[in-house]
């Protein structure tokens, strides 16, 4: 028997409005979810001559000097405390995420954004830096858990055919608030509001708490009340029960299973590496302006350069999301990743020689704002939802919160050293830090990687099996428990 198309209410009008609810909904949530990483770690960037005077005025009032040494120390242990912190964030965010939920998990995430920002704001009114550090290491303890939030319900929600293209919104709306945070300052408050207004995904409504009638409830809310009753909202609840079913009586995910079980521990490794293509992009986030100011740029170029290069790099990511589910993710990745890199090599080279030659600082500067475009094209935004499409339901949480915490290590690493590194030997830290790396994360993408691109994640995890024929470990059958439905409604729920 033939699918029904609906009556009256599943015309081209209903349905483009219940695709623009879907999309707005989703805006909301990469906005309020970006908001505070964003103004945290943008606003430090334009300001470091502001961030400079503030705590060496706050050390002097106290009767403390500090050199230019000590100085630099603080600002880069006030500005990577965030990176570090994150990582404690990450490893507890699967126990929120799969004990209490996605909505509670966001809302958890909120309000102790709220209060770190009441700390960031008592440590500005009291000439304090320290609470500045205690506000964004808990700004950074939280950010993990929304951050996962976010991405788990922009793959839980979304139609296979649009997975990609809604997933940039995680990198849109980053883009977005480093631009706008600088502007308007912490409003956390607002985004609370909008978390409570947004309901739990149906997928694990009905199968981590069995709530029938809630799951109900939440697809009414994504897809709209005139999807009920009819053919296609009984097979979006089929889809769910079936995957139930495999999930029955299975224990929750944990981080030692995830690391003893072949496939999933190749998707977290390939997930780390797409990783390392993106670990250039945070100096240049945080620390911009002081590269443009050893360059000889100054001051007023130097962060009017800063704010230009977020705005191209937001730009990009919302031209991104029109070609990601149009070409192969492994191809995407490896391009872009050999096109990044060879940007971030000229930048190097021409920042070094711009301390000899002053005109070719302007060609380095090209050669950063051409590394934004093509990172936003397609490296940031996919980043942060490659792993989810190699992983069944039951353990994306635990997967994405390994591979961020794994991230993060390595981001307050190489952040930490880039700044002290450039000042000793210029452009040249680039290469050693990030270039070299990401070669071999690209022979190993290019190597292993398989492609996911309009694929289920049982079909990712068996072609990531088939890899074990020539490999150190003994082939076994794919089991019942890895098949996944990730996409819990066919793409006709939103044709028009």
């Amino acid at each position: 028997m033939g699918r029904s198309t609906g009556g009256p209410a599943a015309g081209p009008f209903y349905r483009r409005r219940d695709l623009l609810f879907l999309l707005t909904v989703y805006a909301s949530l990469s906005f309020v979810t970006n908001f505070p990483s964003g103004f945290t770690n943008s606003s430090v960037n334009t300001a470091v001559e502001a961030l400079d005077s503030f705590i060496a005025h706050s050390y002097k009032h106290r009767g403390y000097t500090l050199d230019e040494g000590t100085l630099s120390l603080v600002r880069s242990t006030i500005l990577n405390a965030w990176y570090f912190f994150q990582i404690f964030g990450a490893l507890l965010s699967p126990m929120f995420l799969d004990e209490y939920g996605r909505r509670q998990g966001y809302i958890i995430g909120c309000a102790v954004t709220l209060v770190s920002t009441i700390v960031q704001l008592a440590g500005i009114r009291l000439n304090l830096p320290e609470f500045l550090l205690i506000g964004r290491s808990l700004t950074a303890v939280a950010s993990p858990l929304c951050d996962a939030c976010l991405i788990l319900y922009l793959q839980e929600t979304a139609p296979l055919s649009m997975r990609g293209e809604v997933s940039f919104f995680c990198e849109i709306g980053h883009g977005a608030m480093c631009v706008l945070g600088t502007v308007l300052g912490m409003r956390n408050a607002f985004s609370l509001i909008i978390v409570w207004l947004v309901p739990e995904t149906p997928k694990y409504l009905l199968i981590m708490r069995n709530d029938r009638a809630g799951a109900i409830r939440s697809l009414d809310f994504f897809l709209g009340a005139g999807v009920k009753g009819n053919e296609r909202h009984d097979e979006i609840l089929w889809q769910i029960e079936r995957e139930r079913a495999v999930e029955a009586g299975k224990r929750q995910s944990s981080f030692r299973e995830c690391l003893s079980t072949f496939h999933i521990r190749r998707a977290i490794l390939l997930s780390c590496a797409v990783l390392t293509l993106t670990l250039s992009f945070y100096p240049l986030l945080n620390s911009s302006t002081h590269f443009f100011l050893e360059m000889r740029l100054s001051s007023s170029v130097s962060e009017v350069s800063s704010m230009l290069i977020m705005v191209i790099f937001t730009l990009s990511c919302v031209a991104g999301s029109t070609i990601i589910d149009r070409f192969p993710r492994r191809q995407l990745i490896i391009g872009f990743g050999i096109i990044t890199n060879s940007f971030l090599l000229a930048f190097a080279l021409l920042s070094y020689c711009a301390r000899t030659h002053p005109a070719v600082k302007y060609v380095a500067l090209a050669a950063v704002l051409g590394y934004c475009i093509s990172f936003g094209l397609v490296l940031g935004p996919l980043s942060w939802f490659v792993a989810t499409e190699m992983v069944s339901q039951r353990h994306r949480a635990t997967v994405f919160s390994i591979c961020y915490a794994v991230s993060n290590a390595l981001i307050a690493a190489t952040n930490f050293a880039t700044v002290p590194l450039y000042r000793l030997i210029g452009g040249a830290c680039f290469i050693l830090l990030f270039i070299v790396p990401s070669l071999f994360a690209l022979v190993f993408i290019y190597r292993c990687m398989p492609e996911s691109l309009g694929k289920q994640a049982h079909e990712v995890a068996t072609e990531i099996r088939k890899s074990q024929e020539s490999l150190y470990e003994p082939e076994h059958k794919p089991l019942l428990t890895d098949v996944d439905d990730d996409c819990w409604f066919d793409d006709e729920a939103f044709k028009y």
